[in-house]
């Protein structure tokens, strides 16, 4: 057993950031994080205090507080005595989560350009080179994280501030699922590229950004009838 500040193990280990130097409550959160939506923590496993904090060499109270925070985020169900296990994913219920996060990323894109700045334009395009980057490395997680930054970066633009955590927790969600999903075969630098006509909307109008996300949504597990080029994948 490796002690958790160097515990990367698996093809994409680099995927955890710097946990070397990491606190360990928040190393703890971050690698169950990872391995649940990466599905290697599979949807309805029962997790435990005691065997986790047994396997990541911490104490059952790091334990306890990285669950609670799953729990914040949705990943993971607290039953009391009986237990936590890993929120299970239901097709039906994730089309309601891809429809809520379509409804919030249009409404938040209609509001969002009337606060952009360069600096915001920056900051975005910095994101889409980072994604680019874990494409290149066959990163899957950092990609996930780095679209979730992508993205909750353009909603906070529209001020929405008690939407925001409802939004992380969608876009999270997404992410498991279309891991899940058998459909899903899209290499990493196509997923990459699929934001440029994001950036490109930034420019125009708050319509045509909102149309943007709304496409970019529509297809993110569509990808069987997905066509191979397309004017948003420019």
């Amino acid at each position: 057993m490796t002690p958790l500040p160097i515990a990367r193990t698996g093809p994409q280990a680099s995927s955890i950031p710097a946990l070397v130097g990491m606190r360990p409550r928040e190393a703890v959160y971050a690698t169950l994080k990872r391995r649940i939506l990466l599905n290697d923590l599979k949807p309805g496993a029962a997790l435990t205090e005691l065997g986790l904090a047994q396997d990541l060499m911490c104490s059952q109270g790091t334990v306890r507080e990285a669950l609670l925070r799953l729990q914040e985020d949705g990943l993971v169900l607290r039953a009391g005595h009986r237990g936590t296990t890993v929120t299970p994913l239901d097709p039906e219920e994730a089309d309601e989560i891809l429809a809520l996060r379509r409804r919030l990323e249009r409404r938040g894109a209609l509001r969002a350009l009337s606060s952009l700045t360069p600096a915001h334009v920056q900051e975005i395009m910095r994101l889409q080179d980072a994604m680019d980057r874990a494409a290149t490395e066959n990163d899957t997680y950092l990609m996930i994280e780095l679209d979730t930054a992508f993205h909750m970066a353009i909603f906070r633009l529209a001020g929405l501030r008690a939407l925001e955590q409802i939004l992380l927790r969608c876009i999270l969600h997404s992410h498991r699922q279309k891991l899940w999903e058998p459909r899903h075969n899209r290499p990493l630098d196509k997923t990459a590229a699929r934001h440029r006509p994001i950036i490109e909307a930034l420019g125009q109008s708050g319509e045509d950004l909102a149309a943007a996300l709304a496409h970019h949504i529509d297809t993110i597990v569509d990808v069987a009838h997905e066509p191979d080029t397309t004017p948003q994948e420019q």
